[in-house]
């Protein structure tokens, strides 16, 4: 209980540091999520035509795309990693001067680290409700903002895109319908493409979330680390 309360004061007072660290966990934490439901979309599209289509390219193309998403989704961790990194040592740098007054008072070096992951994660968990609120109340805006950003960013990683019927197929998509062609021997399907369920959205969520936490939590634990044997040797001096 005493560390909770040192470290909401703490937070109060370093109010900079912790802002920008609430601020880049949100905005990290939807491009996580926001990359794994786009893989789930992407999922959803192939379940639903893989059975009823003989398309070669497409097929390599799913498998091909899938693979990138993946590369983007660990880029990003790896970049979240580097800048928690940052911000942390120069969060640890505001706070050596508490640190040192709490080794003087006594305390032991389980309750600084305790402390730091605590200062750590405090911001971030504001960063983890505002996403999940912004995710909840504005599903529907999400959503589109996948179905827009999905062909773009396909594009962009270098994904051509491929003819999955032939001219005798009518396709009916979610909220809209497209009307190919009409003959005797005309196929039906219909596609639900922009409509992520609630549990899908929030399943990706949690996962990054966990991810964000795990990076900062250990990231902050190695850095108070190496900051406390430079306060040892301080001392010894």
């Amino acid at each position: 209980m005493k560390n909770i309360r040192y470290a909401f004061a703490s937070v109060s007072y370093h109010k900079k540091i912790s802002f920008s660290i609430g601020v880049c966990s949100s905005l990290f934490l939807f491009l996580l999520t926001s990359i794994l439901n786009l893989k789930d979309l992407e999922r959803s599209l192939y379940n639903q035509v893989s059975t009823v289509i003989n398309n070669t390219d497409y097929h390599f193309n799913y498998q091909k795309i899938m693979q990138l998403y993946t590369s983007l989704y660990v880029v990003t961790l790896v970049l979240w990693t580097i800048l928690i990194t940052l911000l942390l040592f120069i969060s640890l740098k505001l706070k050596k001067q508490d640190m040192m007054k709490w080794r003087i008072m006594g305390f032991s070096n389980g309750f600084v680290m305790k402390q730091s992951i605590l200062e750590s994660i405090i911001p971030i968990a504001f960063g983890i409700l505002v996403t999940a609120v912004f995710l909840g109340v504005c599903q529907h805006t999400y959503e589109y903002i996948l179905i827009q950003a999905r062909p773009i960013l396909a594009n962009e990683l270098g994904i051509k895109r491929v003819t999955l019927f032939s001219s005798k197929m009518i396709i009916e998509s979610t909220p809209s319908s497209q009307l190919i062609d009409s003959t005797a021997d005309t196929h039906f399907l219909s596609l639900r493409i922009s409509n992520l369920p609630v549990a899908t959205i929030f399943r990706a969520f949690s996962k990054s979330s966990f991810l964000v936490l795990s990076i900062t939590a250990l990231s902050t634990l190695i850095s108070t680390s190496l900051l406390s044997k430079q306060s040892k040797k301080v001392f010894r001096m």
